[in-house]
């Protein structure tokens, strides 16, 4: 999978519309969280008429079946990619595998916002990073299309031998720094890690130009990380 940036439309409908025409060219691949589909439902059609790859972000986690039906209208709206949570298990996993038509399935290891102590509070005793690998070598083994970690994690990832995609958020550089992620890194150390796709939010959408700084993180990915 080549390297790519996804940008994250985390605020309003109307700001996330005023936002990709702001960034023009310069990105062609938008993260929609659900709060944003119910708030603007024409919002990822919309998208889509100009040419845009959508990520749908819901991160289900529920029975195979119902898995599997959003999945596949995920699929009929002809989105990109959308999440599941690989902690639901293999049965989940391979539910959503076989829907169709299907966008990629991205499994969702742990959340950047969650550190030990709070796995621990639901009964995780293992540190995020050995959850982590836990939960890619399964995604890996049901054959998912990619998995959404941390940069903390990758070279722990790739060393024991992890070959999918991976899709990292918690991306910030610059002034625009944000408080609810505990583990968040660089574009450089993400590419440098071997993450093949970015998503950032705050650090591009704050900026005062967000079509250069959409363009400074893409320049790197040719200066620094694994080809």
């Amino acid at each position: 999978m080549k390297k790519d940036i996804i940008v994250a439309l985390d605020l309003s409908g109307k700001a996330a519309r005023r936002l990709v025409a702001r960034l023009g060219r310069a990105v062609d691949f938008y993260k929609v969280p659900p709060a944003l589909t119910l708030e603007d439902p024409g919002l990822v059609s919309w998208l889509l008429r100009r040419k845009k790859r959508v990520f749908l972000d819901c991160k289900w986690y529920d029975i195979p079946s119902q898995v599997q039906r959003s999945v596949e209208s995920a699929g009929r709206l002809g989105l990109t990619a959308c999440t599941i949570h690989a902690g639901a298990g293999s049965a989940v996993m391979k539910a959503a595998l076989a829907a169709r038509p299907r966008p990629l399935v991205w499994g969702v290891s742990v959340l950047t916002s969650l550190g030990a102590s709070d796995l621990k509070e639901v009964g995780v005793a293992a540190p995020p990073a050995r959850q982590v690998l836990r939960l890619a070598r399964l995604a890996q083994k049901i054959g998912l299309d990619g998995l959404v970690c941390s940069v903390q994690e990758v070279a722990l990832l790739r060393k024991a031998g992890i070959r999918l995609p991976l899709v990292t958020p918690g991306i910030q550089f610059g002034e625009a720094l944000g408080a609810d992620q505990k583990r968040v890194a660089s574009p450089e150390a993400a590419w440098a890690a071997g993450s093949n796709v970015l998503v950032i939010g705050r650090s591009i959408v704050d900026a005062r130009d967000p079509a250069a700084a959409a363009r400074f993180v893409l320049a790197l990915k040719n200066k620094k990380g694994r080809p």
